[in-house]
């Protein structure tokens, strides 16, 4: 009982710790670009400014022309990535748990493997395949980039999620007249539904937060998703912290909402498929 307070201590520090970027990227973003230079600094805003803010939402602005469309094509970018690997990721987790074929695990380690090759890794040859079949500067060549690195994790969770589930439920579907494709799309599936929310999460923010990629495989100014469009406010000699810690703030708030919103699944999801 006396080591409560002394728990409750250090997880409000690690907290702290923890936010303390996220809360620094609000106070610079409503700080004009004289505050943020100032000497001293000041840790709090002395006047707010929203200038930052105005001129990213603002169509008008000739800086800024093209943050929206940004945000859109993070958001189509994103959202494709992450139906195509929960597709493909559940049909591969489903195969190697429900299945015993030659080769079922050795597919599955080499699946393994490729997760653990660095994205950097990856550029060249993702770049020779894409320059062959004209998939350079399209945000359908970049799904499939990202593909790449979320279905081999998707894969081997959704796996064990399905090894969890008692293969006699099978066996009482396919008992009531259910065909293996009714008994994995109308029961399997719900039952797995903890860990599709944290796979579809994870594929998600693969997607949403990566820069190496999209800045190697689009060139065009309206195709730029998110990541790119922000870091261009970084010049050589001038940084618009303002502008960048804005356009900051507003692309973390939709991860922040989804976490929020889907927090149950990820907390039941990330422990549910962690025992086989």
């Amino acid at each position: 009982m006396k080591k409560q307070p002394l728990v409750y201590i250090c997880a409000v520090l690690i907290s702290l710790f923890a936010v303390s970027p996220f809360l620094w990227m609000i106070i610079t973003s409503l700080k004009s670009q004289t505050e943020i230079y100032s000497n001293p600094v000041s840790y709090f805003p002395k006047q707010i400014n929203l200038e930052g803010y105005k001129g990213m939402l603002n169509p008008n602005a000739d800086s800024n022309l093209n943050f929206m469309k940004w945000f859109y094509n993070t958001t189509i970018v994103s959202l494709l990535t992450t139906v195509f690997s929960i597709v493909i990721s559940a049909l591969g987790g489903y195969s190697m748990s429900r299945f015993r074929y030659r080769g079922r695990m050795a597919i599955g380690y080499l699946i393994l493997i490729t997760q653990m090759l660095p994205g950097s890794l990856l550029i060249i040859p993702l770049y020779i395949i894409m320059k062959d079949y004209n998939l350079l500067n399209s945000h359908f060549g970049l799904v499939i980039a990202y593909s790449t690195i979320a279905i081999p994790f998707c894969t081997w969770m959704l796996k064990g999620y399905f090894d969890s589930i008692s293969y006699s439920i099978d066996e009482a579907a396919m008992v009531d007249g259910a065909s293996r494709w009714m008994t994995f799309v109308r029961i399997l599936l719900p039952l797995t539904l903890p860990g599709l929310m944290v796979t579809s999460i994870f594929s998600f923010l693969t997607s949403w937060n990566e820069f190496l990629f999209a800045q190697t495989f689009l060139s065009d100014y309206d195709k730029w998703t998110l990541s790119v469009g922000i870091a261009s406010f970084q010049g050589q000699y001038v940084v618009n912290w303002d502008y960048l810690m804005a356009g900051s703030v507003i692309t973390t708030l939709p991860i922040v909402i989804a976490f929020w919103a889907l927090q149950k699944y990820l907390v039941s999801g990330m422990t549910a498929g962690a025992v086989k």
